[in-house]
């Protein structure tokens, strides 16, 4: 085969595939470069979703021609070709079946540009995963989770999961801040201090309408939840830009709020005793605690 291969090889075939492959690679190369540009003046915009994965689809195509037209250019290759076709039915019949989950992944990226539950850049939560919509292919979603890490999800699948989307519509987002203090707190005192110090975080958004300004609206809404374990327990909800803004405020925040309340002497509740699932400010234990944290 090989050496029957090596025989037609002769020059105008070997110009013949040097011509596709530099064709390839400046097609290629002008689409990059296309398509790189749109994506710098869409930033921001809906339209970037669709140029990634035209862009994609671009350089799939492009592949597929190149390769179609070497074999084309081979005489050997191009009658083994026709040959393989023509007479392998059973197959083909199944090379259509294994092939299933490939158009079935073309197709939901195609319904995923054309309806947009997400789009390049939104950040979602999916399967308990948080992260940036990346890039979006022929085949796969790819997503940048936390630690840089990549999360890969074939279209079909990922079009048949529930998602939560950040960013699909206002990407302004709202974080829970939870603080628990001991019942012997002065618990006026310790609103005052929370209030002060979310008020003056930078990335802070003030939502209030001028009419609720007017009628003397907070900036910060310190919720009392209730009182459970000799601790009284407050919810403070902030607003920023965005999912990543509000987290990193909300940490930034209750940092500030612990040492305000370390220097004035406002205890702590314990953190072995809250239930809360989002971020809490925590006492170090005291010298002889063995509590051993869960």
């Amino acid at each position: 085969m090989i050496e029957k291969l090596s025989e037609h090889l002769n020059y105008p075939i070997l110009i013949n595939i040097a011509v596709v492959l530099v064709a390839a690679f400046t097609l290629n190369l002008l689409a990059k470069r296309l398509f790189d540009h749109n994506l710098r003046k869409a930033k921001n915009s809906d339209r970037r979703t669709g140029i990634t994965f035209l862009r994609n689809a671009v350089k799939a195509t492009i592949l597929i021609i190149s390769v179609m037209a070497i074999v084309y250019s081979i005489p050997t290759l191009r009658s083994l070709a026709v040959g393989f076709f023509a007479g392998a039915s059973i197959l083909a019949a199944i090379i259509g079946f294994a092939s299933q989950k490939a158009f079935s992944n073309i197709v939901s990226g195609i319904f995923i540009v054309l309806f947009k539950p997400f789009r390049v850049d939104d950040i979602i939560k999916i399967n308990g995963e948080i992260g940036t919509i990346e890039d979006i292919t022929l085949r796969h979603t790819v997503i940048r989770a936390l630690e840089n890490k990549r999360l890969i999800y074939p279209n079909s699948v990922i079009d048949s999961e529930p998602i939560i989307n950040w960013s699909i519509r206002d990407e302004k987002a709202q974080k829970f801040m939870f603080i628990s203090v001991g019942f012997e707190a002065d618990l006026d005192r310790a609103v005052e201090i929370i209030k002060e110090e979310s008020a003056k975080h930078p990335n802070l958004l003030d939502l209030r309408t001028q009419e609720e300004v007017a009628a003397g609206a907070q900036l910060v809404d310190v919720q009392l939840l209730d009182f459970k374990d000799s601790m009284v327990n407050f919810r403070v909800p902030l607003w920023a830009r965005d999912l990543p803004t509000a987290m990193n405020m909300t940490w930034e925040v209750q940092g500030a709020v612990k040492r305000r309340f370390d220097a004035e002497k406002i205890p702590l509740g314990r953190p072995s005793q809250v239930n809360y699932s989002g971020p809490q400010l925590q006492q170090p234990p005291s010298k002889g605690d063995t509590t051993t944290k869960q």
